[in-house]
């Protein structure tokens, strides 16, 4: 494998500890910390999907710089984040401020990472690394998950050092960004950068980031939301359940990816649409049906699921590989697209909010399930075979 191909997957690895600390804090600190409940969760998600949102911009910025450089930038954007959180956050205002920046450096990682891993493997390859960039995702977040369990469970450790223990990732993480090696392929002095693109042939994917952006936002901020408020889950518990979810993913997201590159993206999104709307019914009616304690412990199995399904996002990537006209196209198509995803996933959470507290959980998760059902349509559309000639 390529120098550049490891240490862009230690890079990786390193934001998705980060991550890891963020996402299995974050529910049991809103709760227990600050006291909200599950509308203002909900409406949580308008300012921090707001970068994603505005990734259209913020990728026709990268496009422009390089590399080593952008991803160096996006890493000093997370550390000023957590160091905000550890030691400036008193109140909900002041938290939603270091909570939006820390979502500007993971929104304008996502579209660099996968964008530069396939211009580094080859297009031949797509499924084969953006599998790989799950599998050092998940031990990244096998590191974060294992830190948080371990600071707070046996150092009985405050959420401050759980924030400082981040800064100090993305530090690792800044440091190995400066090292990459720059793209020796330049471009034409007459060739412009394309900062803003919208072309009609890649509407389909389009269509395809705004299910997403549906399906993901109420998996996010409602299955946790559900284990935390219902079922008095902590901090520890979450990180325990995303470290399985995480050491599985070793193993099951390079499988994803091989499968994306044997039996097409259209076949895997497709199946992935119907696990989703099984895992929708399960939300829905496991808490009214089982004991608690059986309830916890298929809810716990079905975030792990989901946990591994989301993995399967990466065929939405490879296949805009593989009808992009021009690779240069990417990274602000997948901006663009990724600011079609946060525009429904900004205003989905809002009305889940208002479902979760004036009808019951279960509509929350009746809801993503009829989305899921659209998928499934949707992706029907997809052609079986594509030419990966095009990428």
């Amino acid at each position: 494998m390529k120098p550049s191909l490891i240490k862009l997957l230690i890079i990786v690895a390193l934001m998705a500890c980060a991550g890891a600390t963020f996402s299995s804090v974050m529910p049991d600190y809103l709760k227990n910390h600050i006291g909200i409940e599950g509308d203002v969760r909900g409406a949580l998600e308008i300012p921090r999907e707001l970068p994603g949102f505005l990734l259209v911009f913020i990728t026709g910025i990268i496009v422009s710089m390089r590399r080593h450089n952008a991803f160096g930038a996006v890493f000093l954007i997370g550390i000023a984040a957590f160091i905000g959180l550890a030691f400036l956050v008193k109140t909900l205002p002041v938290f939603v401020i270091f909570m939006v920046l820390w979502s500007t450096s993971t929104h304008a990682f996502m579209p660099l990472r996968d964008a530069v891993a396939i211009d580094l493997a080859g297009v031949e390859r797509r499924g084969w690394i953006l599998g790989r960039i799950g599998a050092f995702r998940s031990g990244g977040l096998i590191l974060g998950t294992g830190a948080v369990w371990l600071l707070m469970e046996h150092f009985k450790a405050d959420f401050r050092a759980i924030w400082i223990f981040a800064a100090g990732i993305m530090l690792l993480g800044a440091i190995f960004s400066f090292t990459l090696p720059e793209r020796k392929e330049r471009k034409k002095p007459a060739e412009k950068v394309k900062r803003f693109l919208y072309r009609k042939e890649y509407k389909l994917y389009y269509l395809l980031c705004m299910l997403f952006g549906a399906r993901k936002q109420i998996f996010l901020t409602f299955a946790p939301w559900m284990l935390v408020s219902l079922f008095a889950q902590t901090a520890p518990d979450l990180a325990v359940v995303m470290g399985i979810s995480a050491i599985l993913g070793l193993f099951i997201k390079p499988w994803f990816g091989n499968m994306i590159d044997r039996f097409g993206e259209r076949t895997i999104l497709m199946v992935d649409a119907v696990l989703i709307a099984l895992l929708c019914t399960g939300y829905a009616v496991v808490p009214n049906v089982f004991q608690p304690g059986v309830a916890l412990l298929l809810l716990y199995s079905f975030f792990i699921m989901d946990e591994l399904l989301f993995s399967l996002a990466m065929a939405r990537t490879t296949y805009l590989s593989s009808i992009v006209h021009d690779k240069n196209d990417m990274i602000p198509t997948m901006g663009l697209g990724g600011t079609l995803d946060h525009a429904v996933s900004m205003i989905v959470p809002l009305i889940g909010g208002i479902l979760w507290v004036t009808i019951a959980p279960w509509a929350v998760f009746t809801f993503a399930g009829l989305v899921a059902i659209v998928t499934f349509f949707v992706v029907r559309r997809i052609p079986p075979k594509l030419d990966p000639a095009h990428a």
